[in-house]
């Protein structure tokens, strides 16, 4: 149960089977199965589980998501790492 990042050749194939798009950071991954947890997403786009990963909801907010939290792909579901701020 892994995902799979799609390079345009591949979108334009066919795929047989049942499977979820999500984009995170405005790349395209696909997953086998739902829910996905934060840390499968995380490790689908080799974000660390240090930094924040923002499910972007339909109104434009954002919900931030956990490691564990088990999270249903709907189609269209968009995520982003958290904008890190430092001191200056």
């Amino acid at each position: 149960m892994e995902a799979i990042v799609l390079n345009e050749q591949e979108r334009v194939a066919e795929h047989h089977g049942r499977f979820y798009t999500v984009f995170i950071d405005d790349v395209e991954y696909r997953f086998d199965h739902m829910p996905v947890t934060g840390r499968e997403l995380r490790d689908a786009a080799g974000i660390p589980y240090t930094t924040g990963l923002v499910l972007i909801l339909e109104d434009g907010s954002q919900q931030a998501v956990g490691l564990d939290e088990a999270i249903d792909l709907q189609p269209g579901r968009r995520f982003k790492k958290a904008p890190r701020f430092k001191r200056g």
